[in-house]
């Protein structure tokens, strides 16, 4: 997901890294509604979680965070509720914002 969507950056050490500031989250548009989550303790160490539990897969955890203004899971209380987009949004945001 990440490299249809963000921009790549270089580290000073020469790795590459995907920006994920790089898109406007502002954009993102909830057409097809959504879930509300609870977070729990075990998904704030491990958000990849939340997105298998909805998706089946571990690749949109960063898009569930960034939709909710989240930039850092650890600063996030137990038990903070989310919205879970629909796949659908997912797909048509990609689309539309995709490099």
């Amino acid at each position: 997901m990440r490299e249809n969507l963000y921009k790549q950056i270089q580290t000073l050490d020469g790795t590459w890294l995907y920006d994920s500031t790089s898109v406007d989250w502002s954009k993102f548009e909830w057409n097809y509604g959504y879930t509300k989550h609870y977070i729990s303790k075990e998904e704030i160490a491990k958000p990849y979680l939340i997105s298998y539990s909805y998706y089946g897969a571990i690749n949109y955890e960063d898009i569930i965070l960034l939709v909710n203004n989240i930039s850092n899971i650890f600063e996030v209380v137990i038990g903070s509720e989310i919205k879970i987009p629909d796949i659908r949004d997912i797909k048509t945001f990609v689309l539309k914002h995709r490099i």
